[in-house]
């Protein structure tokens, strides 16, 4: 296999959107069992499964989406939006993915996971279908596929979720979906390219608002949560201190959204943002010594 064929299949599988599953390893991480290694184990093999069965959704979505995308200026690069593999071939690889996804849970996974699992796949088929044609439920069913990872995350490990990480990665991951609609909206107008069905009733004002709601939430909760007595019992009395790089990295990011005006791809922009790349990297540098460490 070439190269050209092995960049193909990459992007078919969107494999850089796998860092999306890291969500897995935050029960274990908070749970201070991130240096149990038999257990890190069994979560990275989770982990991998569901970066399988991630694969498996992203094909589908784009057999789904390909006639929209083929207008969009980046998404038309999509393997099969750019007739760059066939349908058929798409299909026949997301059914070896599948098959490998089943055959791997059933000798890894409990049953719960098995269940989640197919929770996550049924959501996705409903959302690629219909739920990302209603307006508002659209972009809170994505913040939805991260709650889902997390809860995936604390079933292996066995590690009950604290409802201060369930609400911040809900208002984090709501606050990129609404980056990336505001996006399709600022293309629509820009274009007159109507590349997603809800992007003719939003208006960037309204995103907007929502926006400034809903990362003042997120900041307000990861600050309530840093200074509650469970954290200074369990952790540091200093992990507030973290505090720092979430409003900084939090700063920068609105700063893309309103003045750069380039919220379509969050990991595309992770990655190729060095101020926040060094944001999240301090952030994790932090508390992770407050976890393990202060």
């Amino acid at each position: 296999m070439n190269l050209n064929k092995l960049r193909i299949l990459s992007d078919l599988l969107r494999i850089n959107n796998w860092t999306k599953n890291v969500l897995i390893l935050f029960p274990c991480f908070f749970g201070k069992k991130i240096t149990n290694f038999s257990l890190l184990f069994e979560v990275l093999i989770a982990a991998g499964i569901f970066c399988l069965l991630s694969s498996c959704v992203y094909i589908i979505n784009d057999l789904v989406d390909a006639p929209d995308d083929r207008n969009h200026p980046t998404k038309r690069y999509r393997p099969i939006a750019a007739k760059e593999i066939r349908p058929l071939t798409a299909i026949i690889i997301l059914c070896l993915l599948l098959s490998t996804t089943v055959c791997l849970s059933l000798l890894y996974l409990s049953n719960y996971a098995i269940g989640l699992l197919c929770v996550y796949l049924a959501f996705n088929l409903l959302y690629s279908f219909f739920l990302k044609n209603i307006l508002i439920i659209d972009i809170f069913s994505i913040a939805i596929f991260f709650e889902i990872r997390l809860f995936f995350g604390g079933i292996i490990s066995g590690i009950a979720l604290s409802h201060w990480l369930v609400l911040t990665v809900f208002f984090l991951a709501s606050l990129i979906a609404l980056g990336k609609r505001r996006d399709d909206v600022l293309l629509k107008e820009s274009s007159q390219l109507n590349t997603r069905a809800t992007a003719k009733y939003y208006s960037v004002i309204f995103l907007d608002a929502m926006i400034v709601i809903t990362s003042s939430l997120l900041v307000f909760i990861y600050i309530v949560y840093s200074v509650s007595d469970w954290v200074v019992q369990n952790f540091s009395s200093n992990f507030y201190l973290s505090d720092i790089f979430v409003i900084l990295g939090l700063s920068k990011y609105l700063y893309i959204l309103f003045v750069e005006k380039k919220s379509g791809n969050p990991i595309k922009l992770l990655f190729s943002d060095a101020f926040l790349l060094i944001c999240l990297l301090l952030w994790f540098v932090s508390i992770f010594y407050f976890i393990y460490y202060a």
